[in-house]
């Protein structure tokens, strides 16, 4: 089968990006032509890893106009004529999803819900119509879009992740002092990393030495490093490097405990947390409901945490000095995982899926080109230059009228 597999943005260590590389990696091995389909890519090192994939840029050009940008992407996939186009819903974009009315009636679209955001279930709510069906990554994403599209078909799949072997899992280090934690992932927003010095912090207070290693690249990680000094943490914390899958998987097997602060239901399944138990790395995560009690069976894998409560993060990383339960955890993690999330059930479920799609078993009950096509305003058929240059002049008018009122 001809499948694209879209999404906004193409950059390292993003969970997105991740899961979308790997989908596509996936089919591509099972002998599907698989063109991956962003509005940017930002590392070819992703794109030289994967020479099997073929790869299209939808980014709007400067003097480009909305509506033809739009039109243009409708275009591609009208030349393309994919037969499934996999939407891999985290960041939203706009455009590609006003193009959805365009896609050719033989095409299936599904929606790939990767996130407890009200950005993926909302835009995915708005076309219901013309997609076919929807893939949720965990319970609550299911739970959660069932209830906003009812009638439409939703299918709860396995992510699988890469397993290490039994001899890499050998070489992992022992539990030791000072107990090693780890966070793995985008230093901005609902993430909450500035709440890792503080917790470190109470470890510290606790009696327990520890050392955190901070793997990411965001807009807070600035303000995180004042933050380490603030706490009087900054001597035991590492900002290194952001490794690519086999060295962070090394980071996992170097390190004892996983955090995951966020404070808000803004995760999707967490392969940060999964990649994390198959490497025997335990972890401590805010208490998400329908997601990091999905990833984490508590009590036997990891722990959970209240949310935003440093002091309850440090209680729980605590409980994992003692040996005999951190290699109890330790263990579980990894049987879990390889019992629960492998590459191979993932490909067995998707295609699965593939083979019904094949057969309309998810046809719509309205043919795309009998709905209504894009509607636009005055400014969508102006270039996105000029839009950008009188947004400009509007608001350093208003800015000028408010520092020299009459």
């Amino acid at each position: 089968m001809k499948i694209a597999v879209c999404l906004k943005i193409i950059q390292p260590r993003d969970g997105t990006s991740h899961f979308a590389m790997q989908l596509g990696q996936m089919l591509a091995d099972a002998g599907h032509d698989v063109t991956m389909v962003a509005e940017q890519v930002r590392s070819l090192d992703l794109r030289n890893s994967t020479p099997g994939l073929s790869y299209i840029t939808i980014h709007q050009h400067r003097w480009e106009s909305k509506s033809r940008h739009i039109y243009r992407i409708g275009d591609i996939f009208h030349e393309q004529r994919f037969h499934v186009v996999f939407i891999c819903a985290g960041l939203p974009v706009p455009d590609l999803e006003r193009a959805f009315a365009l896609l050719p009636d033989g095409t299936a679209l599904v929606p790939i819900l990767g996130g407890d955001r009200e950005h993926v279930y909302e835009p995915t709510q708005r076309t219901a119509a013309l997609w076919n069906v929807t893939v949720a990554e965990s319970p609550r994403l299911q739970q959660t879009i069932q209830a906003r599209t009812p009638g439409k078909p939703v299918r709860l799949l396995t992510t699988g992740i890469k397993h290490p072997s039994d001899a890499e899992l050998a070489e992992r280090l022992p539990l030791s002092v000072p107990l090693r934690l780890l966070f793995v992932g985008r230093l901005a927003g609902g993430k909450n990393v500035l709440m890792l010095p503080k917790v470190l912090a109470a470890c510290i207070r606790r009696g327990l030495p520890s050392t955190l290693t901070i793997c990411g690249y965001g807009r807070d990680r600035g303000p995180l490093e004042q933050a380490c000094y603030d706490e009087g943490v900054a001597h035991l914390v590492e900002f290194p490097e952001i490794p690519f899958q086999a060295g962070l998987y090394r980071a996992y097997r170097s390190h004892h405990v996983s955090l995951l602060t966020s404070k808000y239901h803004g995760e999707g399944l967490g392969l940060v947390l999964l990649e994390a138990q198959a490497n025997g790395c335990v972890p401590v995560a805010s208490r998400l409901p329908g997601v990091t009690d999905f990833t984490i069976e508590e009590g036997v894998t990891g722990l959970l945490a209240e949310v935003g409560n440093p002091d309850s993060f440090a209680d729980q990383i605590v409980t994992m000095a003692d040996p005999e339960r951190w290699h109890r955890f330790s263990r579980a993690g990894v049987a879990r995982t390889r019992r629960l999330f492998t590459l191979e059930e993932m490909e067995r479920e998707y295609g699965g899926l593939l083979k019904e799609l094949h057969q309309g078993i998810y046809a719509l009950s309205t043919p795309r080109s009998r709905l209504p096509r894009p509607h636009f305003r005055q400014r969508d058929y102006v270039p996105l230059m000029l839009n950008s240059i009188v947004d400009r002049l509007y608001h350093a008018a208003k800015r000028f009228r408010t520092s020299n009122p009459e």
